[in-house]
Order: C-alpha cells, then sequence, then structure tokens
C-alpha cells in the first residue's frame, strides 16, 4: 500500500481498542476515518483523524478515502449509510483492496467487496498488526510526508467549508429562511455553537431526524462510549432514554441528548423519570416544528407538495418545567452556547435535568437516501397534471 487508509468502526469503541488503532495509525501514517455515527471511535484532536464518513459526514474522511489503494476497514460491517454516495461524491474506492475486520463472521464482505476478511476482535487484531509491523520497511514509508500533506489540505478546506456554511442553500430552504420568524435560528449555526461549548468528556446521544443527522458534521469526541445513536434502525425518540442509560453509567461525564421536536415527544415522558430517580441528563430540543426528514423526501421528490409533516409543537420549556426539571428557551444564536453551559453546570453541580429548547427555521438538510428515491412518474392521462 503506498496510500493506506483506516476506517474506525463502532467495534474499535466497544472493543476499547482506540489506543491500538491509534498506534497502527501512525505506524502507516494513515488518515483514520470514523464509520458512520461511530465519530467517537478515534480522537478528533489527533492529527491523523479526518472525521466520519457517510451521510452529513466529513468532506475530507470522503476525499481521501476516495484516493486509497488500501481500506483497513477496523471493528466494521461497512453499512450502506457509511459508504453511499453523499454531496454528490462517489467516494467509496471500489478498485482499492479492502481488509475489514469484524467480530461478527456474517458481516465480512456483505456490503462491500473485500479482498481479505478478518474475523476477530478490533484490539486484538490491531496489536497483532502492530506487532508484524513494527520491524518491516513499507511502501506507505516512501509517501508519509506526502500524505499528510493531503489530510491536512483537505482537513483545512473541509474546516473551512463547514465553518461559512451557515445556512442550507437549497431552493425550499431559501424560501422558508425567508418567512422565518425573528427568533428562527439556522440549525447549522446552533450546531456549531454546540459543539464550540461542549465539554471534551462528555457523552452525546442523537435521534432519528433531519436537523440531528446534520449534527454528524460537527460532533467530535476525544474518547470511545460517547456517542449513542439510532443507527440504520431509524428509531425515533431514541436519544432521551439513552442519554438516561448512559448517565446512569457514567454518572461522572456530562450527558446531552438531541432530538427535534417531533422524536422529543415521542420519549419526553422520561422527565419525570430522571426527576423521580434523580438521573440528571440535559435534553437539547431542536423546535423547528415538523417531521424534517420526511417532510425533505416529499419536498424533493414530489414537487415541493407534502403531507402530515408540519408540527405546531407546545410550549417544551414550560411542560419541563411542570414535569419538575428546568426548562430553557433559546431564540437568539449567542445565547446558544451559554445555555448548554448552564444546563450541564447545573446537571453536574446540582443534580438537575434541563431541556434546553432552541427555536430553529424549517430548512432542511439532505435527504437520506437520494441515491433510492426518484420523481414519480404518472402512466395515467387523468394523472399528468401532478407533479
Amino acid at each position: 500500500a503506498r496510500f493506506p487508509v483506516i476506517i474506525a468502526g463502532g467495534g474499535v469503541a466497544m472493543a476499547d481498542a482506540v489506543n491500538e488503532c491509534r498506534q497502527l495509525a501512525e505506524r502507516l501514517g494513515a488518515p483514520v476515518v470514523n464509520s458512520y455515527l461511530h465519530n467517537d471511535s478515534f480522537p478528533a484532536s489527533h492529527p491523523l483523524w479526518c472525521g466520519p464518513l457517510g451521510y452529513q459526514g466529513s468532506k475530507a474522511a470522503m476525499h481521501l478515502i476516495s484516493q486509497a489503494d488500501v481500506v483497513l476497514a477496523l471493528g466494521t460491517r461497512l453499512g450502506p449509510f457509511g459508504t453511499l454516495p453523499q454531496y454528490g461524491m462517489e467516494y467509496w474506492p471500489e478498485q482499492a483492496k479492502i481488509i475489514q475486520i469484524d467480530a461478527d463472521h456474517k458481516m465480512l464482505g456483505l456490503v462491500k467487496r473485500i479482498s481479505v476478511g478478518i474475523c476477530g476482535d478490533a484490539g486484538a487484531a490491531a496489536t497483532a498488526l502492530n506487532e508484524r509491523l513494527a520491524e518491516r520497511t513499507l511502501d506507505c514509508d516512501a509517501t508519509r510526508d506526502e500524505r499528510a500533506m493531503r489530510i491536512q489540505t483537505h482537513k483545512d478546506a473541509w474546516e473551512k467549508e463547514l465553518g461559512e456554511w451557515d445556512h442550507e442553500n437549497d431552493a425550499w430552504s431559501l424560501e422558508v429562511i425567508d418567512q422565518a420568524g425573528e427568533g428562527d435560528l439556522h440549525p447549522r449555526q446552533v450546531l456549531r455553537e454546540l459543539e464550540q461549548a461542549m465539554p471534551e468528556n462528555a457523552m452525546v446521544s442523537t435521534d432519528i431526524g433531519n436537523i440531528n443527522s446534520v449534527a454528524n458534521s460537527y460532533l467530535r469526541f476525544e474518547q470511545p462510549r460517547s456517542f449513542f445513536a439510532p443507527m440504520s434502525f431509524g428509531n425515533c425518540g431514541y436519544a432521551f432514554p439513552a442519554i438516561i442509560g448512559a448517565k446512569v453509567a457514567a454518572p461522572d461525564r456530562p450527558a446531552i441528548s438531541y432530538a427535534g421536536d417531533g422524536a422529543w415527544t415521542m420519549s419526553m415522558v422520561e422527565l419525570l423519570t430522571c426527576v423521580r430517580h434523580r438521573i440528571p441528563v440535559t435534553a437539547v430540543v431542536f423546535h423547528n416544528r415538523q417531521w424534517g426528514a420526511e417532510k425533505k423526501n416529499q419536498v424533493d421528490f414530489y414537487g415541493q407538495r407534502f403531507v402530515a409533516a408540519e408540527l405546531e409543537s407546545q410550549d417544551f420549556t414550560a411542560i419541563a418545567s411542570a414535569m419538575g426539571a428546568e426548562g430553557i428557551k433559546v431564540s437568539r444564536l449567542q445565547d446558544v452556547g451559554p445555555s448548554l453551559q448552564k444546563a450541564i453546570d447545573a446537571q453536574m453541580n446540582a443534580g438537575v435535568t434541563t431541556v434546553v429548547e432552541i427555536m430553529c427555521t424549517r430548512e432542511l438538510g439532505d435527504p437520506f437516501r437520494r441515491d433510492a428515491l426518484s420523481k414519480p412518474i404518472r402512466f395515467l392521462n387523468k394523472y399528468k397534471d401532478y407533479v
């Protein structure tokens, strides 16, 4: 291999094998990309970290893996959401040799063609590879410096683009932005403020949905067992119960859940559980008055027609207070970070559960499966006038 790339999957985090993965990456000088929704499988501060693949992931990660001649998929099933096109990019390196290591033998070669399949623990496999490569001269040693420059170039370009990406730019989103109320915030700006205010040792759970998916671009972690997401199962209402469980398991760490207003209503009753059993957590609710993921598919593929996709949600701050928790309503961008920090301080120092309700516009990020959807074709004359 002259341009190896490592995919660090959920198996790395579950095996507590981040250190072994780091040693392997440093030996190879290989960029490390996170598998889909496993942003905690490699420390974001490491110079070889490039961010997550797949839906709403890192363009740097996608550009770099597209150049790979060998991919080491460590502790990952290579699921479809982490390998399908994104941002209009066909980034998966079809001509590269793929070495897949996973603890479940049924996952080997299931989604992507592989050259070598190894059934095993990610940590044990990485340790064995480190031992075998320690004293050897490798082809990738000669390209290490050039590869490091490419890694930094792509990361810098993506960070610049992400930093300037204040709102969605499709025609529908631009229209609803013009119609937004004064206190409605752009979700991307909100997510950036939350990222910057997040404690380094925080645990975060995200729900299914449009804004939560966009959060994949912004969430970075330094240690494993920090990020919990519904994965391909897509179970709505997942985030809040999941973070309650995480807090019980790790009471010394800040615990934050993300949910849109639709998903939040599926599990917000568990605020009573938090209050009753003194399990302090922080819930961030993106109040954009819609089922964003379902609405986006209809807007894009049915000529901006949609049904059963908009909500007129209630005052979640008041509901939180009625349940015995605290509530903070945010309608100014400069208040997003301080509100999160205030809620986390109350969680860690006073044992208080807080709902941070952030008022957002109805703009929409990309759909989950643009590759799998298309506009309907009308075969009967009586329907020809329908879009």
